[in-house]
């Protein structure tokens, strides 16, 4: 495939870096409004764990659609219809005052967060695919960056006495305005790339499969995305409740504990193409699982200092496990792009539905403390998972 003139190359990969950043910025704006919902509504943990199962449900419910979707009307389109509607969501539920219009909302916010993602992710794939070069690092770097700067901000305005209303209206604005203006260099068709996927497949004796057939190392890396969706599900959903009610800081103050998982992750991020380069995509995704899992494991130490440090450390590790994952994914013979990306999501959004839940039950019983040493033995066992599928000579993937 020819490559995009240099130009057109700049503003996709720029707009494709901004659709990333406005979902970070809505979804972790949510993180520090969960203190506030939980105490609106006089939420225990396992109340507020099956409130967030609603985001999760919406996405969950979403998801056999959204490759279609994109498919069908191409990332532009996907990406600016479900950014308008996120953000809009996302005021909502600042402002809801009763139970049942909150579980509303959080079904569109899970709905539309998931369109958004496959859509940023479908054309990243395709970039990448098309420039034979990583990108996927640096495009979810645009998502970290955005996680920071959402959670940071939201924090910030809240602590200087603005009020959750206005803090979310400020929100809201940044992300009509990012999603109606930043994301217009996106790909409005993707049919041309597919139809050449599958003559590859053809020419490499992948294309007997079943149409509908999913090959067994992208259920594998479905899997493995289960895994390191929950723990991000984790820092987002469960962050600032462990840090106000287990650690001791005050609710306006909470937020900021996310935003130590945010910085170390858009740090990463933005260097994760220059080490996938020189080190490989297997040491990268290997070494990043382990400070994953390391990471929840410093949290338990019954200290502030420690509980920044995990956090921190998780977001250091997280920062290209999943960009990798799902890179690697698009390589994966028998299967289109749009198909392997929808399924790994579908399944690693079920981590999003399910995780928060389990969190909360553990911590019903036990603690939050105990959840997150739970999601740090999974953490372990993706790493060393991802070390073997990702062996070189994996006949289950495309040639380079």
């Amino acid at each position: 495939m020819e490559e995009t003139p240099t130009a057109d190359t700049r503003r996709l990969r720029g707009s494709n870096r901004n659709s990333f950043m406005i979902l970070g910025i809505l979804e972790a704006a949510w993180a520090p409004m969960i203190p506030f919902v939980k105490e609106r509504f006089m939420l225990d943990e396992g109340q507020l764990g099956l409130l967030l199962l609603t985001s999760g449900l919406g996405a969950v419910l979403t998801m056999p659609f959204s490759g279609w979707l994109v498919s069908r009307f191409g990332p532009k389109l996907s990406v600016k219809v479900s950014g308008v509607i996120m953000s809009l969501a996302l005021m909502g539920l600042a402002l809801s005052p009763w139970l049942p219009l909150t579980v509303a909302l959080l079904l569109f916010f899970g709905s539309t967060t998931v369109m958004l993602d496959v859509g940023s992710n479908v054309n990243a794939v395709i970039v990448e695919n098309t420039l034979k070069r990583p990108l996927l690092s640096g495009f979810h770097g645009g998502y970290s960056l955005g996680t920071l700067f959402g959670a940071g901000l939201l924090a910030f305005l809240l602590t200087t006495g603005l009020g959750l209303n206005a803090s979310a209206a400020a929100l809201m604005i940044l992300g009509l305005l990012v999603v109606l203006f930043g994301c217009n260099g996106l790909l409005t068709d993707i049919r041309k790339f597919e139809a050449e996927e599958k003559k590859e497949d053809a020419a490499e004796g992948a294309a007997g499969k079943k149409r509908f057939s999913i090959p067994p190392t992208i259920v594998v890396i479905g899997i493995l995305c289960f895994i390191m969706y929950s723990s991000e599900g984790a820092v987002l959903s469960w962050s600032a409740v462990f840090a106000h009610e287990e650690r001791g800081m005050d609710l306006e103050s909470a937020g900021f504990i996310y935003t130590a998982f945010a910085i170390t992750m858009t740090t990463m991020r933005f260097l994760g193409n220059t080490l996938v380069a020189k080190a490989g995509r297997r040491r990268v995704v290997f070494v990043g699982g382990l400070c994953v899992g390391i990471g929840f494991t410093l949290t338990l130490i019954p200290s502030l200092i420690a509980a920044i440090a995990g956090f921190a450390l998780v977001g250091l590790g997280a920062a290209n496990v999943v960009p990798q994952m799902v890179s690697f994914a698009g390589r994966v013979r028998g299967i289109s792009v749009h198909a392997a990306v929808t399924f790994i999501n579908a399944v690693g959004y079920s981590g999003i539905l399910l995780g928060p839940v389990l969190i909360g039950l553990v911590a019903k019983h036990l603690s939050i403390s105990a959840a997150f040493l739970g999601i740090a033995c999974l953490c372990l066992a993706a790493a060393f998972t991802n070390w073997h599928i990702m062996r070189p000579g994996n006949p289950a993937l495309r040639s380079e």
